[in-house]
Formats: C-alpha cells, sequence, structure tokens
C-alpha cells in the first residue's frame, strides 16, 4: 500500500465552477475495432458460456443462482456486487475488471460448474478515444456491455471507486480503481462527453499529479505548469498564481 501525495479537487468544486472541456472520438490510428472492442473480453482462457448455461448441443440443465463463490487456492470469496479481476488472454496485459451481477452453479457431467454474470469495466486504451494524458493510472470506464464466464477464470477481487471517492482516499492500493466516465460499447461513446479542466494547460484532473490552490482564485495548477518543483510548493503558507499577484 502507498501513501498519497495528492490534493483532491472534490472540494474546489464548491467553490469554483472550472471550465470544460469537450471529448473527442482521437484520431483514427487510435481506435479499437468494434469487435476488437466489444469482443476482446471473450478471449478468456476460459470457455465463454452461452446464455443458456450450457455448451452447445448439450441437454439444457436446470441452474441455480447462489450468493457466493469461493477463489480457488485462496482464501477469498466473492458475492454479487463485487468487483474481481479477471485473468487476461496475455500475460503480459493487465487484467481486466467487471462486476459481478449474478452467479449461478451448472449440474456438468462429472462435477458442478460455477457461471458469473459480469459487468465490463473498460481500460481508457480499450475506448474509441483510447488513452489519454490526463487518465489516472488506476482509471477505469464503467461499460453496458455485459457476458458470462467460468468463474474459475476470477483471480481475485478489488474496489472500484467513483472519482469523487477515490480522490478523497488517504491512501490507494494497488488495487483500487476508479471511474468518471460510462462507455457504451455498441455505440463507441462516452458519457459525459466534456469534462471539467483546470490549471492553465488546461487539462482535466489526474488524480496521480500533485496540483497546488490558489488562495485568492481558488484555481488549481500543476507545479510544473507555474514553474515550481512540489518541494518548492511543500514550503510555502500560501500560492498565489501569477495572474492573481499583478
Amino acid at each position: 500500500m502507498k501513501k498519497r501525495e495528492l490534493r483532491s479537487l472534490v472540494a474546489a468544486r464548491e467553490t469554483k465552477s472550472p471550465m470544460k472541456t469537450r471529448l473527442s472520438s482521437g484520431s483514427p490510428t487510435s481506435v479499437l475495432p468494434s469487435q476488437q472492442s466489444a469482443g476482446r473480453r471473450r478471449n478468456t482462457p476460459k470457455k465463454l458460456i452461452p446464455e443458456n448455461g450450457v455448451d452447445s448441443g448439450a441437454k439444457k440443465l436446470t441452474k441455480t443462482t447462489v450468493d457466493s463463490y469461493k477463489i480457488p487456492g485462496s482464501r477469498n470469496v466473492v458475492k454479487v456486487g463485487d468487483c474481481v479481476l479477471i485473468r487476461a488472454p496475455q500475460r503480459v496485459e493487465s487484467p481486466y475488471v467487471a462486476r459481478i451481477e449474478k452467479i449461478e452453479q451448472i449440474p456438468a457431467s462429472d462435477k458442478v460448474k460455477t457461471v458469473v454474470k459480469l459487468r465490463w469495466f473498460y481500460h481508457p486504451e480499450e475506448t474509441v478515444c483510447g488513452r489519454r494524458p490526463f487518465h489516472g493510472e488506476q482509471e477505469l470506464c464503467k461499460s453496458d456491455h455485459f457476458d458470462s464466464q467460468d468463474a474459475d477464470c476470477i483471480q481475485g477481487k478489488c474496489k472500484v471507486y467513483t472519482f469523487e471517492d477515490y480522490c478523497m482516499l488517504k491512501e490507494v492500493d494497488k488495487h483500487d480503481y476508479f471511474w468518471r466516465f460510462e462507455y457504451q460499447a455498441a455505440s463507441q461513446t462516452l458519457s459525459p462527453d466534456s469534462v471539467d479542466v483546470y490549471c492553465i494547460c488546461e487539462m482535466p484532473y489526474n488524480p496521480d499529479h500533485f496540483m497546488v490552490q490558489c488562495e485568492m482564485c481558488s484555481d488549481w495548477f500543476h507545479p510544473s505548469c507555474v514553474k515550481l518543483s512540489q518541494e518548492q510548493v511543500a514550503t510555502m503558507e500560501a500560492y498565489v498564481c501569477l495572474r492573481c499577484s499583478r
């Protein structure tokens, strides 16, 4: 677990309305093909379970809804509503992140198979806009993409916060994520389509980057944009921006 050296902008929103910028669709080279963007999730090592809960051609069997599932080889128990890490098909890729919507058990020939219905969170680079400089390292987009997977593709538990709640955390773990945009996978659109911007660089807030607030106008600035170091800011009793100091 690491300490956060961040200044939250949540309180600043109450004192000053920042400018907004509209999100564009990005350059064509950053766009993922629709079959790649929405279908990539189905390339997990485990076989995708059809919606009727049984393999094609097999006799239809009764599904039983259960409340929880114990991850093999660990003490972790996941429940409906929990967010989980899903094994990516390539080991070099970051784990996928999803929220469990339903857990079902399906009788098979030699054992009972557990299947989870998931709602996916997309990494920014998986969306039509691609990853931008303002995206945090732990940022995700909540999608409207649902499907079902074998439960044994679950690697572990994680937490996904709203942007505001994440900014209020004093400490963050490597499995703490956040979202501020929703992604419609079929239409490849993000909402909201505009976002608040700060500093003279007019960039949206990245919670991984330290910012300092002007005592007079309440605007927020990256120290590097106003030719200061974070160490210099730490020694100041108060910061006044160039515009307010004139």
